[in-house]
C-alpha cells in the first residue's frame, strides 16, 4: 500500500530525470511540443472535443483520457491547458476525465520543480498541488477547473492497476497516452499483459499513441485488436505509433475473464432526477455530488429537520481505521480517509462553513497488547507516514499539549467535525445550484417509489442510516448499534487538550468549553433516551484506558449527551450500489458453490432505479464521501473511483453472494436473529 518516491535529479536546463531508469521525463526545452505532437495531435483531442455534442446522458457527454505513466504530470498540465483554452473561447466540451499511472510518484516539490520550466502551466500546478496525493497505492480522485476536469491518478504498478479499472460499458478510454520510460529502459511495463487491458479498456474506434516505434510495441497492439497507422515522430525520431482499436472480438476473453456479473454495477444512462430518502451525511454527500454532475435532486427527510439521526452528534472524529495488514476494510478507511479530507477541504474552498479542526488524532497505546498491535503495524510499513506514523510518549504529549504517558499512533491529517453543521452545509452548496428540493417531515410510500423508478429518468436512493432496517424493500444483514456520546465539561487541565484522542473510545479537544467524550456500543438497542448509567460507562472507559493521566481522572461525570442508532453490516463494510432483487438473486445464483466461471452466470437482478447507501456505522465522516462518489459514478456511467475488487467488496448483495458459493442460506441470516 505504502509506495516509494522518484528519485530525481534534475539537469541543467532543469529536465528531471529518473535515476532508477537512467531517462529523462520529456525532452530539453521541447517537453510541451512533444505532448502536443505525440499525444494531443495524433489523438486529434482538439478536434474531437469541438465536434462534441450534448446528449442525454452524462456518459455520454465525458471524454476520458487514460496515460500510461503521470511522471511529473507534464501531460496532463499541457493537455488542461488547451481545454481550457478552448472553454475560454466559449466552446462547449464535454467533461474531461484523465485516468494515469504512476508506480514511483514524484513528491510535490519534485513535481513542482519538474513543470516550472513552463510557466504557462503553473495555474494548474497550484491548483493540484494541495489535493496532491500521498504515495499511497490505489486511486486518487482530484477535481479542476470548477469541476470540469476530474483526474484519476492511480498509485501502483500499471499491472496491478489497469486490471482493477471496472469497465462495465463497451470500453470506458476514448484516447490512450501510452507513455513511460522507453521498452529498453523499463522492459516490465512492456508486454502482452499491458496491450491486452488497454483493448479492454478501450471504447469502439478508441485511439492511441506513443512516442516510441518499438518492434515488440507494434506487435502487442495489434495482437490486441488495434490498427496501425504509420506517422512520422516527433522531431528527430523517424516513427512513431498511432492506433485505433477495430477489432472489438479479440478483448472478448479477456472481458469474460473480467466480468463478474453477479457483481454488475450498470449505469442509469438517462438519469435526470434522484431522489433521496434521507437526511444525514450520506445524504448531503449525495446531494451535492449529484448536483455538482447537472442532476435533479428532491430529498425527503422523515424528521423535522435535517441531520437529526446518527450524523447529529456536536462533534465526531475524523480519522481511519487502519491494521497492519492491507486488508480490504483498510483499503476502503485509507481510500475513503484521503478522499474525504480532499473532499472536505473543496466544501470549504467553496464557501462551506462547518465546524472542525485538522488537529490530528493519536490512537493511543494503553496497554501493553495495544502498543504490541501498534509496534506491528508501524513495523510491517504498510503505509505511508503520511498517513499515519508512531511517536513517543514524549511527542504524543507534545502534540496533545497534556500529559499523555503513552506511544502512540499519530493520524496527522485527522481531526474533528461537527457532522450537524456539515450535513447542512453540503445541503446548501447542493441548493445553491438550484437543482435540489428539500421535504422534512416527509417519506414516500412504495408506490410512489415504484411509479417514480418505473421512469428510467429517475431513481431513488436511500440513504436511511437506522432506517434502512425498516424499508419495504428486501432483507439486507444491518446491524443496528445504539452508541451514547457525552457533552463534558472542560476542566483546567483538559481545556489545554489540541488533538483527538482515541482508544476504546474518543475523546475531542473542548469546543466552546465542551469536549465530545465517547461512546457506548449497545447491539439491538434502539432507544434513543439519554442514559446516566452510560455516561458512568463512557467516563469510566476513558478514566480506565488512560489510568496514568491525571487530568482526565480528574473530569466530572458528564450529566448530559446524545443518544443515536448506527447503522452496520456483519463484516463493518458500507452497502453501496443497487437493491437486489433477493428473491431473484437466490434462484440465479443457486449454484454458485460449484464455482463455475464467473462470467457464466447471469447478471444480477435488481429493483429497477432503486439504489442504498447505509451501512456507514461509526465511520460515516470517513466513508460517507468517497461511498457517495462511487454511487454516483456507477449511476451516471463515469469512471469508478475505487478497485474492482474494492467495488465488489461493497455491493449490497455480497452476502448472498458469500452464503450461494458457501452452500449457506441467506435468509438463515433473519430467521436465526
Amino acid at each position: 500500500m505504502k509506495l516509494s518516491h522518484a528519485q530525481i535529479s534534475f539537469k541543467s536546463s532543469g529536465t528531471p530525470v529518473a535515476d532508477d531508469f537512467s531517462d529523462v521525463y520529456f525532452l530539453d526545452a521541447h517537453g510541451c511540443a512533444e505532448t502536443d505532437y505525440v499525444f494531443i495531435e495524433q489523438n486529434d483531442l482538439l478536434n474531437r472535443w469541438l465536434q462534441f455534442e450534448l446528449s442525454d446522458s452524462i456518459s455520454a457527454n465525458v471524454f476520458v483520457i487514460a496515460e500510461t505513466g503521470f511522471g511529473s504530470g507534464l501531460n496532463f498540465f499541457q493537455t488542461l491547458h488547451h481545454y481550457s483554452q478552448l472553454l475560454e473561447q466559449g466552446h462547449t466540451l464535454p467533461r474531461l476525465y484523465f485516468l494515469s499511472t504512476e508506480k514511483f510518484p514524484m513528491t510535490m516539490a519534485d513535481l513542482q520543480q519538474s513543470i516550472a520550466v513552463y510557466p504557462h502551466l503553473s495555474k494548474w500546478v497550484d491548483e493540484l498541488l494541495p489535493q496532491y496525493p500521498m504515495a499511497l497505492t490505489g486511486c486518487h480522485r482530484m477535481h479542476l477547473w470548477n469541476g470540469l476536469v476530474t483526474l484519476d491518478l492511480w498509485l501502483g504498478d500499471i499491472h496491478d492497476t489497469l486490471p482493477q479499472w471496472l469497465n462495465e460499458h463497451d470500453g470506458l478510454v476514448d484516447a490512450w497516452f501510452l507513455d513511460g520510460f522507453a521498452p529498453s529502459r523499463n522492459p516490465d511495463m512492456w508486454n502482452e499483459a499491458l496491450f491486452t487491458q488497454l483493448a479492454r479498456l478501450s471504447k469502439p474506434n478508441g485511439t492511441l499513441s506513443t512516442f516510441t516505434a518499438a518492434s515488440i510495441v507494434k506487435r502487442g497492439l495489434v495482437k490486441a485488436g488495434y490498427k496501425l497507422t504509420k506517422t512520422k515522430g516527433f522531431r528527430y525520431k523517424r516513427e512513431m505509433i498511432l492506433a485505433t482499436f477495430t477489432e472489438l472480438a479479440i478483448r472478448q476473453p479477456t472481458q469474460q475473464q473480467h466480468s463478474i456479473p453477479y457483481y454488475a454495477r450498470p449505469a442509469q444512462p438517462l438519469l435526470k432526477h434522484v431522489t433521496i430518502l434521507g437526511g444525514g451525511i450520506a445524504a448531503g454527500c449525495l446531494a451535492y455530488l449529484l448536483t455538482q454532475q447537472g442532476i435533479e435532486v428532491t430529498v425527503h427527510c422523515k424528521d423535522a429537520a435535517l441531520a437529526q439521526g446518527a450524523s447529529g452528534n456536536d462533534l465526531g472524529g475524523f480519522y481511519p481505521q487502519l491494521n497492519a495488514q492491507a486488508s480490504i476494510a483498510s483499503q476502503v478507511h485509507a481510500a475513503s480517509f484521503v478522499y474525504a479530507r480532499r473532499f472536505y477541504d473543496a466544501l470549504l474552498s467553496q464557501g462551506a462553513e462547518f465546524g472542525h479542526a485538522w488537529c490530528g488524532v493519536l490512537q493511543v497505546g494503553f496497554n501493553d497488547k495495544v502498543q504490541q498491535r501498534q509496534q506491528n503495524l508501524i513495523d510491517q510499513q504498510v503505509w505511508p507516514a503520511d498517513l499515519i506514523q508512531g511517536v513517543s510518549a514524549s511527542q504524543a504529549s507534545e502534540i496533545a499539549q497534556v500529559e499523555l504517558p503513552y506511544p502512540a499512533l499519530f493520524i496527522e491529517q485527522g481531526g474533528w467535525i461537527s457532522p450537524p453543521q456539515l450535513v447542512k452545509a453540503m445541503f446548501a452548496l447542493a441548493q445553491q445550484t438550484g437543482l435540489c428540493q428539500i421535504n422534512t417531515q416527509s417519506t414516500l410510500s412504495t408506490d410512489v417509489i415504484t411509479n417514480l423508478t418505473s421512469d428510467p429518468s429517475q431513481a431513488v436512493i436511500y440513504a436511511t442510516g437506522a432506517e434502512s432496517a425498516r424499508l419495504a424493500i428486501p432483507a439486507l444483514p444491518y446491524r443496528l448499534v445504539r452508541g451514547q456520546v457525552e457533552r463534558a465539561l472542560a476542566s483546567t487541565q483538559s481545556t489545554n487538550l489540541q488533538t483527538v484522542l482515541c482508544h476504546k473510545g474518543y475523546f475531542t479537544p473542548a469546543v466552546d468549553g465542551i469536549h465530545a467524550l465517547g461512546s457506548t456500543y449497545v447491539k439491538d438497542d434502539v432507544n434513543c433516551e439519554y442514559r446516566h448509567s452510560e455516561a458512568q460507562l463512557n467516563l469510566a472507559m476513558h478514566q480506565q484506558s488512560l489510568v496514568a493521566c491525571p487530568w482526565i481522572q480528574a473530569m466530572p461525570l458528564p450529566t448530559s449527551g446524545r443518544a443515536a442508532i448506527r447503522c452496520s453490516t456483519p463484516d463493518h463494510l458500507p452497502l453501496v450500489g443497487a437493491v437486489p432483487d433477493v428473491q431473484q438473486q437466490l434462484i440465479d445464483f443457486n449454484q454458485l458453490y460449484q464455482a463455475k466461471p464467473a462470467h457464466t452466470y447471469p447478471q444480477a437482478k435488481n429493483f429497477k432505479g432503486q439504489y442504498v447507501l447505509t451501512g456507514l456505522g461509526s465511520r460515516g465522516l470517513t466513508t460517507a464521501p468517497l461511498m457517495a462518489q462511487l454511487l454516483v459514478s456507477q449511476l451516471l456511467g463515469l469512471p469508478i473511483p475505487v478497485t474492482q475488487t474494492v467495488a465488489n467488496a461493497l455491493n449490497p448483495n455480497r452476502f448472498l453472494i458469500r452464503d450461494g458459493i458457501r452452500r449457506l442460506s441467506y435468509l438463515d441470516r433473519f430467521t436465526a436473529s
